[in-house]
């Protein structure tokens, strides 16, 4: 029982290394029902229970199995590649091997251990310990400055951390002689390997941050598009107002000229005409918050001008404590992607309706976003990402990768649909 107990917490700790390892690198899956993300380190802590109570297998396939238990759970609860995953779960396989092999080394070659069973639990409880420990650092270091990748470096140096783990194992299986020139030797083997894979480790988090500078760039160039077109609208609307409000005083003596004559109904038909001009040119739109305001009467406009329905469903906004230039990335990014879907199928099918529905709601201390319209053709979404082919990715994915920034930062949770004709985006932050 007393085994059993401390083979569960192992597992546990082991479960927990392995969830701030792939957390810190992946974004997780959303789940409708929020208390199945936290299921994570018992399914993680599950598969190395598995390993513990089954029979030990040739010393060279131990790691095979710990790499297949880890890409299955990271599967699940991970948005990740097949491929990337499998590279992932041999990173942290060749880590966790790394640290075994050098506590052993240095505690069986230099302080005598006598090889007992007590003495092998020592060594594997702070093997644990040491995994986490680097981990929780590795999680608190690059959770910021990992978050959103869309790319990795699996193609360039995929193979580095598969080839160290086979060193490792490899060293493992060797005899040794209790010399002291064995011990030496052994040593700085270890030692050199650990310096290595340490480098290498480095390596790929150097450009994994490299990466994520120049997607921080694209967004912030994205960003500024948004805003300088914001500006200009702005200045539209201004300007039209100026017009309007110059002619105000003589459509006002219209009106009054109207009501002295004694045709009322023809004052009342002018006054119609009057105010519908203004919810043409300035829009009814209004969440109480002005940004929120001036991008959807923009978008609106827009969408008129091209002859697009727009419907709404939206509420009182003044709530909503989201950052403007974050406001500007995800509506806009949403919107005009729609307004390109509804344009691309009007010029493929010109009988086609077109029509975007747009829903944004603050209720229960939560936001939601949505945006559904039609397509031309089905859009391929992969892991929650819109898949593009070598020749559009380039040009095209940039605008939902910014969303998806946007969202990822607020710890929200999205979900992109395509399905009878239909392409759909939802968005939901705490």
């Amino acid at each position: 029982m007393e085994n059993l107990l401390r083979c569960l917490v192992l597992c546990l700790i082991h479960g927990t290394s392995c969830q701030l390892f792939f957390e810190t690198i992946v974004p997780r899956r959303s789940w409708k029902n929020r208390w199945v993300r936290h299921t994570a380190i018992p399914a993680f802590a599950a598969g190395g229970l598995i390993i513990s109570l089954t029979p030990v297998p040739p010393y060279f396939l131990q790691p095979v199995r710990l790499v297949l238990i880890l890409a299955i759970v990271a599967q699940i609860y991970f948005q990740v590649r097949i491929t990337r995953n499998l590279m992932l779960s041999v990173v942290f396989c060749a880590v966790y091997w790394g640290i075994s092999t050098a506590v052993i080394s240095i505690f069986y070659l230099f302080l005598d251990f006598a090889q007992t069973d007590a003495s092998a639990q020592a060594l594997e409880n702070l093997t644990e310990a040491f995994v986490l420990a680097l981990m929780t650092a590795f999680h608190c270091h690059y959770k910021s400055r990992l978050r959103g990748l869309v790319r990795s470096p699996e193609n360039r140096l995929g193979a580095l951390p598969l080839l160290c783990l086979i060193t490792l194992v490899a060293f493992n299986t060797l005899s040794t002689e209790h010399t002291t020139a064995n011990r030496y030797a052994i040593f700085v083997t270890v030692f050199g390997l650990a310096i290595l894979g340490i480098f290498l480790f480095y390596l790929v988090m150097q450009i994994l941050e490299k990466e994520e500078t120049l997607r921080r760039l694209q967004l912030g160039a994205e960003r500024t598009r948004s805003q300088m077109e914001l500006y200009h609208v702005m200045q539209k609307h201004y300007e039209q107002q100026r017009r309007f409000l110059h002619d105000y005083k003589n459509q006002l003596n219209c009106v009054q000229g109207l009501i002295e004559c004694g045709q009322t109904q023809e004052a009342c038909a002018y006054i119609t005409r009057m105010t519908g001009t203004l919810r043409t040119q300035f829009g009814d739109i209004n969440t109480n918050h002005a940004v929120v305001n001036i991008i959807l009467k923009q978008k609106y406009q827009t969408a008129r001008d091209k002859n697009i329905p727009m419907t709404f469903v939206i509420n009182d906004l003044s709530g909503l404590t989201m950052p403007e230039e974050h406001l500007v990335t995800l509506l806009a990014n949403l919107l005009d992607n729609a307004l390109e879907a509804c344009e691309r199928l009007r010029a493929e099918q010109p009988s086609a309706s077109v029509v975007i529905q747009f829903k944004m709601v603050l209720e229960e201390n939560q936001l939601i976003v949505s945006v559904r319209n039609p397509v031309s053709r089905p859009v391929p979404i992969k892991n929650n990402t819109v898949v593009t082919s070598k020749n559009d990715s380039a040009h095209h994915g940039i605008g939902l990768s910014n969303v998806d920034f946007v969202v990822r930062t607020h710890n929200g949770t999205s979900v992109l649909k395509c399905t009878d004709g239909w392409f759909s985006f939802s968005a939901v932050f705490p």
